[in-house]
């Protein structure tokens, strides 16, 4: 077994999976883009519940959350871009460039 599995800490990963949660709720509630991302952080939190959760399969849903977060950041920075663009083309059009 790997050094970091048997030192895993269940608390300190409950207490990131709550400020998660926490993140996501602020989020608006009909966001669909970040149903999967709730639906996945809530699974990680009943697992982090269990008694016998195992540590590679707590891993294993913290990776799967954290490749989630990158993509929904990959996302939220290609909209801004694209507003942007707008924003810029609107800008035009208006004589304000």
């Amino acid at each position: 077994m790997r050094q970091m599995k048997r030192n895993f800490d269940v608390g300190r990963a409950k207490l990131l999976v709550d400020e998660i949660s926490a993140n996501l709720a602020t989020l608006p509630a009909d966001a669909a883009r970040y149903s999967q991302l709730r639906a996945e952080v809530d699974a990680l939190r009943a697992m982090l519940d269990r008694p016998d959760a195992a540590p590679e399969l707590v891993e294993g849903r913290m990776k799967s959350v954290h490749g989630l977060f990158d993509r929904a950041a990959a996302e939220l920075r290609a909209d801004g871009v694209r507003a942007g663009m707008f924003l810029e083309d609107i800008g035009r059009m208006l004589g304000l460039d």
